[in-house]
């Protein structure tokens, strides 16, 4: 076409200027998108679907010619559900920086232990310690850092200050629903997270027989923590045993039925994170040969300075691991803590919902202008119902963030793929001619995909965002998340034919 282009402007007559933008124009549509052209193959797929008052918006982004190239209500603020995640971190990577880690220290101060946060969600995260080789259990870590209490050649210590002060203490988001608190997706944000601020707890029959109160253990071991057994031991049937945390917290009640112990844990989370791996640190320093009275464990208080000591133990942990598990395994924890730490990082102030908020703001609005103007940030996860996104605002946002020469790779390989993470059962036998990689959000009543397709030889890449607000049924999720692999599909078969075009001949 650009030949004919070109032969077209030679041997035009009269207006040869008018020729030769005609030219240009007739090459330039083989070059680069056209404003939403795949707009009506997106509709043709909505048809397929009873949607009925469910709200659907979609948006496909070719960066490199900065044109949308499907728009259907792509400009209107949705609920988000997890794709919130792809702002936080990418606001994160680009304002903390590819190469920052967050670093967990103990401090050894006369004769007092400080444990210092850096709001490290995966500190003793049982997932990331199962997945190290050799394994490491909760145990095993609490160990490692209390003998380099020993080995600074402390026999005892007056107390153990929990400094958890790089975030507020307003653990839990006003907006969350407040009858889910106790589910793992909901876990409280500290200053000093442990074990994914999760307790395992695994039922098991008692050796007294049927009728008798169930038996349990507990992962970490917080022997001191309330537990009220309700549930029975019983002889024939399955397991039905489940958990509700009670009085803030400090209570918890096991209800139902125990045939057989339990190889899969319960889950609840924990009030007080930051006292609570203070606690499991103080018992393991004891054991390590220091003495360390059972009730000199306290948080730091707001003003406390607490400058002086020495740091005789770190724990690091590089930001592209987290943003893996923020993205890949859509852990609400891990975005709520790199929303809270860029906030502590530009105001110097402990991070907050309010401050990261602001913070994930100026950086939209310095990235995106006016185009992110209408997005709604209430928290850093999106299980807030109070945020709102436009998709043609994630989809710009892929793109730009994407692109970054320093946060862009580790940015996009913190996403999933087809067969991991969120995106394990998706996509089952559809081939794609180009690399996915896409968050996945859901929430009651909504469900979105947005990501990037690159083409594999020439690195080219466009981006999308597939959102359904106000599912009333189960079949329209089914059809939501069906609808979601039909835009990648026609994203995949667009860049795939546009990839080719742009090849140069052979030959040539």
């Amino acid at each position: 076409m650009f030949a004919r282009a070109i032969s077209a402007f030679r041997i035009g007559r009269g207006n040869d200027r008018a020729a030769f933008a005609l030219a240009l124009a007739a090459f330039a549509g083989c070059a680069i998108g056209q404003v939403n052209e795949l707009t009506d193959d997106a509709k043709r797929a909505m048809s397929t679907h009873k949607f009925g008052e469910a709200r659907v918006g979609i948006c496909i982004f070719d960066g490199k010619s900065g044109t949308m190239l499907a728009n259907v209500r792509a400009e209107e603020g949705m609920t988000p559900a997890s794709n919130m995640k792809l702002l936080t971190s990418g606001a994160a990577v680009l304002v903390l920086g590819p190469d920052f880690s967050f670093r967990t220290e103990l401090i050894q101060d006369g004769d007092r232990l400080i444990f210092k946060g850096d709001g490290d969600p995966s500190l003793a995260d049982p997932e990331l310690l199962e997945r190290m080789d050799p394994k490491m259990t909760v145990g095993d870590m609490l160990s490692t850092v209390a003998a380099a209490a020993s080995k600074a050649g402390m026999t005892q210590a007056r107390e153990l200050v929990i400094d958890d002060r790089v975030f507020d203490r307003q653990y839990v988001h006003p907006t969350w629903p407040a009858d889910q608190l106790s589910r793992n997706y909901c876990a409280e944000v500290s200053g000093l997270n442990f074990h994914a601020n999760v307790l395992h707890v695994f039922p098991s029959p008692s050796p007294d027989g049927p009728g008798s109160p169930a038996a349990y253990s507990l992962q970490p071991d917080a022997r001191w923590l309330r537990f009220d057994v309700r549930a029975r031991t019983v002889a024939e049937g399955n397991n039905s045993a489940w958990l509700t945390r009670e009085e803030n917290g400090t209570k918890f009640v096991i209800r139902g039925e125990v045939r057989n112990r339990s190889l899969s844990p319960i889950e609840v989370t924990i009030h007080d994170p930051a006292t609570f791996a203070g606690k499991l640190l103080a018992r393991s320093i004891n054991q390590a040969g220091i003495s360390l009275p059972d009730d000199a464990v306290r948080l730091a208080d707001a003003d406390e300075k607490l400058d002086g000591g020495k740091t005789i133990a770190v724990i690091n942990t590089p930001i592209a691991e987290v943003l893996k598990r923020c993205n890949t395994d859509s852990m609400n924890l891990y975005a709520e803590c790199l929303l809270k730490r860029v906030g502590h990082k530009l105001t110097n102030e402990p991070g907050s919902w309010s401050n990261g908020a602001a913070v994930l703001r100026m950086v939209l609005a310095e990235k995106l202008g006016e185009a992110a103007a209408g997005t709604v940030v209430a928290d850093g996860s999106g299980m807030s119902r109070d945020n709102l996104v436009a998709p043609a605002t994630f989809a710009r946002w892929l793109d730009v963030v994407g692109r970054d020469p320093k946060a862009g790779a580790a940015y996009k390989n913190s996403l999933a793929e087809i067969g991991s993470g969120t995106l394990r059962k998706r996509f089952q036998g559809m081939k794609l001619r180009n690399h996915l990689q896409a968050k996945s959000g859901y929430i009651n009543g909504v469900r979105t995909l947005s990501g990037f397709l690159t083409d594999p030889e020439t690195g080219r890449q466009i981006t999308f965002s597939v959102m359904v607000n106000n599912i009333k049924n189960d079949e329209q999720h089914r059809d939501a998340l069906e609808l979601h692999e039909q835009i990648v599909k026609i994203a995949d078969t667009w860049l795939t034919q546009r990839s080719a075009a742009d090849r140069p001949a052979a030959g040539g």
